[in-house]
């Protein structure tokens, strides 16, 4: 009875074997494994499904209970394995301790044992997934895995083969697909404004290259055996740590190509071939100490719940290819905009201005003011307009007419001293109605040459003394 409870007392009894199926019905990892010298090739004698169920040892840094650890085990079909039975008379119950990585010379035969069983005319196993994970090795480059194993090539990880490397299928495809020419954002040219606007040329980036058996690439060593350390799953999710000297390097890899790489220098480089989502229920704080090229290839919206607040110690400069809007207080309580600049404001507008103000508009300039309209200039109010000068003298000048018109009421000029009314040629002064003329002193009327006086009726002169000459 204590054989059945305590292992070696009866015997201890290693195998080697072949992993023929892994979908174990109850889940715990085990694989069903043909040992050799215990089972025969022969699958009439003993199909895959008749074969023992070995149960997987996993290190001492894997709990192996309540879910926790790395479970399940990671063998698959065609794994060569060593191990030993725990019933060492019925050899019933195989243990497998460990895979023993070899240099296949043949292509598995899904006919016989001791081959991974895995094809669509197999009926030995059921599939699991894709059955294009299976089998290993491929022959010729047509490869099913990305691993792209080949007869005659060791069962160590491409990846982690040194020159062979670079015929892994991870960075055949992340050559092919690598970003190249990403142009990069120039400062907006404003030579009609600024006597200190600067031209830039486009630049661009690209996606460093992987490894670096090309002339032209990043500036590291290819893994070199046996530094780099490969992870690599059926669909070719991959995990790496490089240890090459000069080459120290991490990297991650998503089947799809989505990849996340620190290279000797610290570099990182990610890339996501679907979308990004960053969800941060907190704080966020983020420290870039030198450039920023951020290049969108679509439309970007900005909702900001707070406040805002951007604080640019240089120059900030904007340039916009074609409509800018801009709306303030766009909720229902409206908002305000202030300004405060400590320099000048240079501005260029080649086609039209329109604008609305709905209250009153106060401007304080405490310099000259020019504005010249190099065509129709048009001031219209619905009410009183007043153009005052409380220290220095105003100018109205014309090249052509000027037409004071008011439709009703009276026109007043008035001086604080003298008033000037000067022709370079002939003055009409009409009334449809009475000419007043009313001085409190002296009244000088005074012609060069010829004066006329003309009515149509009569001439009153009123005076205690008239003196004609």
């Amino acid at each position: 009875m204590s054989e059945n409870y305590f292992m070696g007392l009866d015997g201890f009894i290693w195998f080697t074997g072949v992993v023929e199926d892994r979908n174990d019905p109850d889940a715990l990892g085990r694989v069903r494994v043909r040992c050799l010298g215990f089972h025969t090739e022969n699958l009439e004698d003993i199909p895959t499904k008749d074969l023992p169920w070995a149960t997987v040892m996993h290190p001492v840094t894997d709990p192996s209970m309540q879910g926790l650890g790395h479970t399940p085990s990671f063998l698959v079909e065609g794994s060569w394995v060593i191990g030993f039975f725990a019933d060492a008379k019925e050899r019933q119950q195989p243990i497998i301790m460990g895979s023993l990585p070899g240099i296949p010379t043949n292509r598995p035969d899904y006919t016989k044992g001791f081959n991974d069983p895995r094809n669509k005319l197999s009926d030995q196993i059921d599939y699991v997934g894709d059955p294009s994970y299976g089998p290993y090795p491929v022959d010729g480059r047509q490869y099913k895995m990305p691993s792209g194993h080949e007869l005659g090539i060791p069962d160590t990880n491409r990846l982690g083969q040194g020159q062979e490397s670079e015929d892994h299928n991870s960075l055949i495809d992340r050559r092919y697909n690598r970003q190249t020419d990403i142009p990069i954002a120039t400062q907006p040219y404003l030579s009609t404004v600024s006597d200190e606007a600067i031209q830039e040329t486009r630049t661009t980036f690209e996606e460093p290259h992987p490894k670096n058996i090309l002339e032209d690439a990043d500036p590291y060593p290819s893994a070199q055996y046996p530094f780099n350390h490969v992870f690599e799953t059926e669909s070719g999710h991959i995990t790496e740590f490089d240890d090459t000297p000069g080459g120290e390097r991490t990297y991650r890899q998503h089947s799809s190509g989505t990849y996340e790489e620190i290279v000797a220098n610290g570099s990182k480089t990610l890339k996501v071939i679907g979308d990004n989502f960053e969800m941060v229920v907190g704080n966020s704080n983020v420290y870039i100490g030198g450039n920023v090229n951020l290049t969108i290839g679509g439309d970007v919206r900005h909702l900001v719940k707070g406040n805002y607040h951007v604080e640019v110690e240089g120059n900030y400069t904007q340039k916009i290819h074609k409509n800018m809007r801009t709306k303030i207080g766009a909720g229902f309580i409206g908002g305000n905009l202030e300004e405060e600049i400590k320099g000048t404001h240079s501005f260029n507008i080649s086609e039209a201005v329109k604008g609305r103000i709905g209250e009153d508009v106060n401007v304080t300039t405490e310099g000259d003011e020019t504005r010249i309209n190099n065509g129709k200039f048009d001031l219209v109010a619905k009410s009183d307009i007043s153009a005052i000068t409380t220290g220095g003298k105003m100018l109205l000048n014309a090249s052509g007419n000027v037409s004071i018109d008011t439709v009703s009421g009276i026109m007043a000029l008035k001086s604080g001293t003298t008033l000037n009314m000067k022709s370079a040629q002939k003055m009409t002064i009409t009334s449809e109605a009475d000419i007043d003329m009313d001085s409190t002193t002296e009244t000088d009327i005074t012609a060069g040459t010829l004066m006329d006086l003309n009515a149509g009726s009569e001439i009153d002169a009123d005076a205690p003394t008239i003196n004609l000459n």
